[in-house]
């Protein structure tokens, strides 16, 4: 029984998958393939990357822009990985810990978010 389901199974695999009519067609690129980030725009996303970073307590009363890296707001690289976690979170994502160790910024941040297809 096994070696004829075997045999079977064998001959469905060795046949050709296409027909010799069969044309193959280009694939075009659409805009929204092309599109890093889906739906959300790059201001939605720096808007919101700089609300989670100053809602963080140790930034309270810091002014914080784009361009403003964490040890200028005074923080270690726990307190980076809370601000991370809150963007997890904010955005429905998970950042790898091998991606998270080169955000240091809330530039790196927002550039990680807008390559990032499933941020929501």
């Amino acid at each position: 029984m096994i070696r004829n389901t075997f045999k079977l199974v064998s001959n469905i695999a060795v046949r050709p998958a296409f027909s010799s009519t069969f044309v193959r067609q280009p694939i075009v690129a659409s805009s929204m393939m092309m599109r890093n980030y889906g739906s959300i725009s790059e201001k939605e996303i720096t808007d919101r990357v700089i609300d989670v970073v100053s809602k963080y307590d140790k930034v309270a009363g810091k002014s914080v822009q784009p361009t403003t890296t964490f040890k200028e707001l005074g923080l270690d690289s726990l307190d980076s990985a809370d601000i991370l976690v809150a963007v997890e979170e904010e955005f429905g994502i998970e950042i790898p810990d091998e991606e998270a160790d080169k955000i240091t910024s809330c530039a790196e941040t927002i550039s990680y978010l807008r390559k990032t297809p499933t941020a929501k």
